[in-house]
């Protein structure tokens, strides 16, 4: 279902009267279509930032480093306008005209042991292929390598896409198509908690929590075991 046929759906499911929307651009604001189209969208957002692993959020990135360069924010690695969050344990690294022959794994570090490991002392001045790769406290989240890029490197790895609103009608949900109910469902919540319709609610919360238990299983990392400790 598109954002249109989504908000009708939330209307049909709310029990709304009036004839279906043929469009959910340039509503009044304050009118109920307003309210649901809103609602409808919010849902969305909810569900996408209701989890930071989906898979449906993950996508690839590919940059070069730069000489004597330790830390790179998601602009300079060429993700800023969809970047949500890094996928830690995703990150090679390999030389520049290689081709990928010499590419290596790129251990994850936590920023604390790695601040005091890369960037103290002579560390702090010390080039070299890098081998660890962190996440920089701020804002921004950039990535910080280490030791300090000797040269320039092909970093590949990935990261997580942040949530995105609906605004056009067609504009479709980046999840399968048997699971789109849950966007209806969590959006009845809005409308029976602003309504004072606790019947709508409670169907809206039942089906929205069994279908999201559903989503889980489809979409998030699978559990593995680690390999054996002796």
């Amino acid at each position: 279902m598109n954002y249109l046929q989504l908000v009708n759906t939330a209307r049909v499911e709310c029990g709304v009267s009036g004839p279906a929307l043929a469009t959910v651009q340039n509503l009044t604001a304050g009118t109920e279509s307003a309210r649901m189209a809103s609602w409808v969208n919010q849902a969305w957002v909810d569900v996408q930032a209701s989890k930071e692993d989906w898979q449906w959020l993950r996508d690839a990135v590919q940059f070069n480093t730069v000489t004597q360069q330790q830390v790179y924010t998601p602009t300079q690695a060429g993700v800023s306008s969809t970047f949500g969050n890094w996928k830690r344990d995703s990150f090679r690294c390999s030389s520049v005209g290689q081709n990928y022959r010499d590419e290596q794994l790129l251990n994850y570090m936590e920023y604390t042991t790695f601040r005091n490991l890369y960037i103290y002392g002579n560390m702090r001045t010390t080039y070299a292929r890098p081998v660890v790769v962190s996440i920089a406290p701020g804002s921004d989240k950039s990535l910080a390598f280490g030791s300090i890029p000797d040269q320039a490197y092909v970093i590949t790895g990935e990261y997580y896409k942040k949530p995105v609103d609906f605004s056009a009608d067609t504009d479709e949900p980046a999840i399968p198509a048997r699971f789109h109910m849950v966007i209806v469902y969590r959006a009845m919540m809005y409308y029976g908690g602003y309504e004072a319709a606790p019947e709508v609610f409670a169907r809206g919360e039942q089906e929205f929590k069994r279908l999201m238990n559903r989503l889980d299983i489809d979409q998030l990392p699978t559990p593995v075991s680690g390999p054996p400790l002796a």
